[in-house]
């Protein structure tokens, strides 16, 4: 099943994180967006004797928030406790939502010698794969990364000299067989990055540090942050342990995830039962 992730980076640090369709250990932050109500929410975890906060954003969009706001407190405690939680009200359009899932899987569903066009090489880490492993052990997913440009200006083809980064250029399916790829997956990208930077203020509030501490790290051409799509076809192998993705930790600064509403595999550890599950729902 298909997931989203964006993973926000300092200047300093090049994010190598994973969305997971199976168990994360957190070390940097891990927000899930949802657009199910926060009530439908905590329903879900209600018989679960400890289980990620849903934490609802409504009061970030009217502003006046301090260190002792409610909600940076709520934000600050679970990235203390869990390194995790999901988010309502986040503000990321659903109609956008749905738009983005649906140009995924027309992606994922192209033909294996078009993705192959587009597979990571050597000198360009950005691009399509299914060779990905975690833990020295192979995932099974298949996966799609791009990502900011020291411009930041999508208007610029993405082969313009202008565009190239430490890992390589964007790169996306052909204009004549996914025309709405492209411009959905970056007005994708870019509310993902809003989200993002919202979350971080809530952080700087949490340390006790003024809202602005790290926007000068993460203005829109300063991050390094890209945009994951992995699909998680059905295992068809022999091998009952093998897991989409081995159990990790994401690295750079915060990863903003979504995953499929449909199905439920995205897995986050207890700190306070290190050997013990709990399933995003």
């Amino acid at each position: 099943r298909p997931t989203h992730s964006l993973t926000l980076a300092t200047p300093n640090r090049v994010a190598m994180s994973h969305a997971c369709a199976a168990r994360h250990s957190c070390s940097s932050v891990v927000a899930v967006i949802s657009h199910r109500g926060r009530a439908a929410l905590l329903r879900r975890f209600s018989s679960a004797a400890r289980a990620p906060p849903v934490i609802d954003l409504s009061p970030l969009r009217d502003g006046g928030l301090s260190s002792s706001s409610p909600l940076v407190r709520e934000v600050a405690d679970a990235c203390e406790q869990w390194g995790f939680f999901q988010v309502v009200n986040h503000g990321v359009d659903e109609d956008l939502c749905a738009r983005a899932e649906e140009q995924q899987r027309a992606f994922f569903a192209l033909p294996m010698e078009v993705k192959e066009c587009m597979r990571r090489s050597a000198d360009n880490s950005r691009g399509w794969y299914n060779d990905e492993l975690t833990k020295q052990r192979r995932d099974w997913k298949e996966g799609l990364d791009f990502g900011s440009t020291p411009p930041m200006d999508w208007s610029l083809a993405d082969a313009d000299a202008r565009n190239g980064t430490l890992d390589g250029y964007n790169r996306f399916p052909p204009a004549d067989l996914l025309p709405s790829f492209r411009p959905t997956m970056l007005e994708y990208y870019d509310a993902l990055a809003g989200v993002a930077t919202g979350l971080a203020r809530l952080f700087s509030l949490g340390l006790g540090m003024p809202a602005d501490f790290f926007e000068p790290y993460l203005r829109r051409t300063q991050h390094t942050s890209y945009l994951r799509l992995n699909y998680y076809a059905p295992y068809t192998g022999e091998d009952p342990t093998q897991l989409c993705i081995s159990p990790h930790k994401d690295a750079g600064f915060l990863t903003v995830l979504r995953q499929d509403v449909g199905c439920h595999s995205l897995q986050v550890r207890d700190r306070q039962a290190p050997d013990g599950w709990v399933t995003v729902r």
